[in-house]
């Protein structure tokens, strides 16, 4: 069975999120709000799923628009069927 690798971004409130998103949009980068999964903490119930080799691009665009890292963090999430196991992603 493959296994899916993809990043995902959470973000502490529901008007960051939809403003990353845009961002990120505008950058034409692949990205979509997905709900928190559950196996992750936040404190909006909402993230953002992107490709794993946009992570370079989306960390400087965060920095370039002056979005605080404490209020985000990426994880990567490796889905094998109907299992995920999620773990921190180090750049």
């Amino acid at each position: 069975m493959n296994i899916e690798k993809f990043l995902i971004i959470t973000i502490d409130s529901t008007h960051l999120v939809m403003k990353v998103e845009k961002l990120l949009l505008e950058s034409n980068l692949e990205v979509r709000i997905i709900p928190l999964p559950g196996e992750l903490k936040a404190s909006c119930g909402l993230s953002i799923k992107a490709n794993i080799e946009d992570s370079s691009t989306i960390l400087n665009i965060l920095k370039n628009n002056k979005i605080e890292e404490s209020l985000y963090s990426f994880y990567l999430c490796e889905k094998n069927g109907f299992k995920k196991h999620f773990s921190t992603f180090n750049f």
